[in-house]
């Protein structure tokens, strides 16, 4: 049984080895990046500002349709309008034209409202965030490269995360050698000191690193979420993740080649989907309202031409949080309600995969978990650094085995 333990070790640490070795540049890239981008919206907040407006002594918001023609804004233009329920922020409103800048708008005087500051702080998180997805890359096959490097980094990371606390565990379970690597220790030789940091810091970010890594492994691949689907999902999303998992990706075809495309080359005439009448935007907002009375922002996304129903997500509270967050489908000339669908009635699969991408920043948890999440990735700093370190050490300690075992050529 213990020769057994002992390969199976050894696996571990090689496997342990290759991976940070071969990833770890990467890994280390991704980690300090992490780190900055730790409280991304705070020090937008923070070097920008944040537009705010001043709410009149006992005024009362004007409705989402006057907002707009005060703005001058057409109706169907509006792909979205946003609002929280806070009395200083204003309405924000984005437009089908994804080219065009989101409006933001005085809810209490129509007015527009202009974003503080000179945009320093969100250049300077989306060149984090460049660094941190895709290495640097701008776009292009240059970027598509670099997602499947961060990808696989993201993945070996994982790995790492995992073999470490099998290797974390002492081979002999006593006090002593469980002491020398649960806590940092003073006067120890440089190899000593990042041996030590290494397994002291790998234990105690252990559990918040995992699931750090693992959720940039959800947002980084989409195999993990169909296989996810295909455990726990409710039947319908089974078999599109087996359907998913089976098929080979179609080539994606050039962008305007589609027979629409062709048709008005050609001269011939398209009929365009009608649009269906629209109710006002403040009943979308109180059927909303009515089942999130505690809603502390709203979303109403607008039908596309020919669609029927208008989608209205509500969240409470800490708006990062999937279980506070619901969706109301309504019918777009009434504002009937046809379907709610809140946190309960997602299947175990869609439960987990709604907390990967604020569970990965911590924000699910608010500045807590922000701050244990950059934390975590602040450990994944010094993890690599002591393990190439200690890489390092071990491949020049053997080069030195190697020259002194070599015999001396004759002369």
């Amino acid at each position: 049984m213990s020769s057994l333990l002992g390969a199976l070790r050894r696996v571990f640490f090689w496997s342990h080895l290759v991976l940070g070795v071969g990833a770890g540049l990467v890994i280390l890239l991704m980690s300090v990046t992490g780190v900055l981008l730790g409280y991304e919206r705070q020090m937008i907040v923070w070097l920008d500002g944040a537009p705010r407006v001043e709410a009149p002594a006992g005024a009362s918001r004007l409705p989402l349709d006057s907002l707009l023609q005060l703005a001058s804004v057409p109706r169907e233009a509006v792909a979205s309008v946003a609002m929280r329920a806070a009395a200083n922020e204003p309405v924000t409103v984005r437009f089908r034209d994804r080219e065009r800048a989101p409006l933001l708008l005085d809810p209490y005087r129509g007015a527009a409202v202009q974003a503080p500051g000179d945009s320093t702080g969100r250049k300077t998180v989306a060149a984090l965030r460049r660094w941190h997805r895709w290495v640097g890359a701008e776009a292009g096959e240059l970027r598509t490269t670099m997602k499947a490097v961060t990808g696989a980094s993201n993945l070996a990371f994982l790995g790492l995360v995992v073999s470490g606390l099998w290797l974390w565990w002492p081979r002999r379970l006593t006090w002593a050698s469980i002491r020398n690597v649960l806590w940092f220790r003073r006067g120890l030789s440089p190899k000593a000191r990042d041996f030590n940091w290494h397994n002291t810091i790998g234990f105690w970010s252990a559990i918040p690193l995992f699931f750090v890594v693992a959720s940039g492994v959800f947002i980084s691949y989409r195999w993990p979420g169909l296989y996810l689907d295909r455990l726990l999902g409710s039947d319908s999303e089974r078999a599109a993740a087996v359907a998913a998992l089976a098929a080979t990706p179609p080539e994606s075809a050039p962008r305007g080649a589609g027979p629409d495309r062709r048709e008005r080359e050609a001269g011939e005439a398209v009929a365009e989907p009608a649009t269906p009448a629209a109710a006002p935007l403040e009943q979308y907002l109180a059927a909303a309202a009515a089942q999130s009375p505690a809603w502390q922002s709203v979303t109403i996304t607008l039908p596309a031409p020919g669609d029927s129903l208008v989608t209205v997500a509500a969240a409470e509270g800490n708006t990062y949080r999937p279980d506070l967050r619901s969706t109301v489908l309504l019918h777009a000339d009434s504002a009937a309600v046809c379907e709610v669908r809140d946190y309960a009635a997602l299947s175990t699969s869609r439960k987990i995969r709604a907390w990967v991408r604020f569970g990965h920043t911590g924000e699910v948890f608010g500045v807590a978990g922000q701050t244990i999440a950059t934390l975590a990735t602040l450990a994944g700093v010094f993890l690599v650094l002591t393990g190439i370190a200690l890489s390092i050490r071990r491949l020049a300690a053997w080069f030195s085995r190697t020259y002194r075992r070599a015999p001396l050529a004759p002369r």
